[in-house]
């Protein structure tokens, strides 16, 4: 029987964490910039290059076909639903470090899983 995808999920993270019994991975960091990302946690700011980001914290499109009537028979269509980045100036973010630097004494990349403010 082939793993669910959350038995794969838990195995990754079992994985990192064995790697990483150093620092605790699981931190909580704050957006202070949107264009270019960059989340800080404790002092350490991390762009885009050092970050997994969950895709649906940031903007996407989604396509959908949904047609709206009223009793005059007029209608509408909706095709395209933007959704917005959940990636604001002083947001929140929970944050799972997962390439530990032996040098620096710390988490050089850590993926972002879900705003918590």
């Amino acid at each position: 029987m082939p793993k669910s995808f959350g038995d794969q999920f838990w195995e990754e993270i079992e994985k990192h964490r064995s790697k990483n019994k150093i620092d605790e991975p699981f931190e909580i960091g704050k957006v202070i910039s949107e264009d270019p990302l960059i989340i800080e946690i404790e002092g350490l700011p991390l762009y885009r290059n050092n970050l997994y980001i969950n895709p649906s914290l940031l903007p996407w499109d989604e396509e959908v076909k949904a047609i709206t009537t009223t009793v005059s028979e007029h209608n509408h269509q909706i095709i395209l639903i933007q959704h917005f980045s959940k990636l604001k100036i002083d947001s929140y973010v929970a944050c799972y470090g997962i390439e530990y630097n032996d040098i620096s004494k710390t988490y050089q990349k850590y993926v972002v899983l879900e705003v918590v403010q």
